[in-house]
């Protein structure tokens, strides 16, 4: 269980709190009106309060049952919900334990589910409600049907489930309860209609803070917190353009490495510094803080320090990115052809793929040929060491679409070689399918090729 001093947990403390001020008996619809990002704390509040450990006196049954249909979704909730209890055993031995013996009587519903029976189960599910209630032992407790439907494609058909519900003759004490977008307010109209039987709670979580009060939890003498505290001071300035709140906060952070004798940490404090400055065009302190950290790398793992290969990794991919910035093209599609060969002598062959896939992407638009041909080929060069999932959650197909289009006589063997791998991973229609996956995902590459050529003019 999360600790009560825990930022999170505070926050669904006074969510609970807020619910006992607002909410009443009468409520047949309630609503949280959150930001889209905060859904997660919706579904946290429900599923500790549907637990042993919820604060509130009230019985919370919370469901993701997809919504597709008006009229079926009061079937989908049903059969979820039998699934759950059928499934559920451990939740059985703490109801046993607790004095709850003999299996709850869901003939009539699972009769209804079986027949798919959709109309019924409009009029079963609150009395499904209402028997999970008096088979607890518990007929005067209110309970709370939670729902955050992992699908949603028509929230005007949703508001028209929402319009059923009310118009049925409920029991006593049954409250339904979801997550409204606080700028969407997607189920505003027929709250408005009902405003006797609903409740709306709106609530400023402040995630952002919660989010940066655990980042930097931790002595005050934790070099590890102080950095983190230094990465969210950048972080802020550099959003609000501030030059200077950046450099200062990335001083300290920089400051903190090198006196942390932590090689990690430092070489940590210089990319991300570094990266902050990207948007200020600094280009001889980016030098700098580049140069440092990456011969911090070098030496770490010199040293056996395996974590520091990623790190090294993405030193490359910086080091390119400022040589584009400055519109040293060549010098940039050296960084990243680098970059594919390091990570291939990691052995973190999808990592050289995508190396090399950029490497690619940004040559043909530049029309710089030679380079273009050397990354398609180092790529290729890899397709035995490659499985099929590792071709197919990879850039390869695209690569081999290039090479296999050559017809030099020099190559011939290792073209079969791929077109064998490629059929053995995609099937015989491999070209034609990699083809069409193409034009949306290099299409998307070919635009932040275009973002970066904006930056360099």
């Amino acid at each position: 269980m999360i600790h009560p001093h825990n930022p999170i947990m505070q926050r669904l403390n006074a969510m609970a709190r807020q619910w006992q001020q607002e909410v009443r008996p009468r409520h047949r619809l309630i609503r949280w009106m959150l930001r889209p990002e905060d859904h997660r704390m919706y579904e946290g509040f429900c599923r500790l309060e549907a637990s042993q450990h919820g604060s509130l006196n009230n019985l919370f049954v919370f469901f993701y049952t997809p919504f597709r249909e008006t009229e079926n979704f009061s079937h989908a909730i049903m059969a979820n919900w039998l699934q759950e209890y059928d499934d559920n055993t451990e939740q059985k031995k703490i109801l046993a334990a607790a004095g709850v013996r003999g299996e709850w009587d869901t003939t009539i519903f699972r009769t209804a589910v079986a027949a798919e029976d959709h109309a019924a189960c409009v009029a079963l599910l609150p009395q499904m409600t209402r028997s999970y209630r008096e088979w607890l032992g518990m007929p005067g407790t209110n309970l709370v049907l939670a729902l955050l439907p992992k699908e949603m494609p028509s929230p005007p058909a949703f508001a028209a489930w929402l319009e059923t519900w009310m118009r049925q003759d409920l029991p006593d004490g049954i409250q339904l309860l979801l997550f409204d977008h606080a700028q969407g307010n997607f189920w505003g109209a027929i709250f408005d209609k009902h405003p006797s039987h609903s409740c709306t709670m709106q609530h400023d979580l402040r995630m952002e803070q919660a989010i940066r009060e655990i980042a930097t939890a931790g002595a005050a003498t934790d070099p590890q917190a102080s950095f983190r505290q230094c990465l969210f001071g950048m972080g802020e300035a550099s959003a609000k353009k501030d030059r200077q709140g950046t450099q200062d906060w990335g001083e300290k952070a920089l400051a903190l490495g090198r006196r942390s004798g932590d090689a990690l940490l430092l070489a940590t404090a210089c990319i991300s510094y570094a990266g902050m400055l990207f948007n200020f065009k600094t280009h001889e302190k980016i030098d700098t803080l580049l140069e440092e950290g990456l011969q911090v790398c070098i030496k770490g793992i010199g040293k056996g320090e395996e974590s520091m290969k990623s790190l090294l990794l993405q030193y490359y991919a910086y080091k390119g990115s400022h040589c584009q910035i400055r519109k040293q093209r060549k010098e940039a599609l050296g960084w990243f052809m680098r970059m594919g060969e390091e990570a291939a002598a990691f052995g973190f062959f999808t990592q050289s793929i995508s190396a090399w896939y950029k490497t690619f992407i940004f040559a043909r638009y530049r029309n710089f040929d030679t380079e273009k041909d050397k990354a398609v080929l180092a790529a290729m060069q890899l397709t035995d060491k490659l499985g099929p999932e590792e071709i197919l959650s990879s850039e390869y197909p695209f690569l081999a679409a290039a090479f296999v289009q050559d017809r030099l006589d020099k190559w011939a063997g290792l073209r079969q070689q791929v077109e064998e791998k490629m059929q053995q991973a995609c099937g015989p229609g491999w070209r034609e399918e990699v083809e069409e996956m193409e034009k949306n995902y290099t299409r998307q590459r070919v635009r932040e090729v275009e973002q970066q050529a904006l930056m360099e003019d």
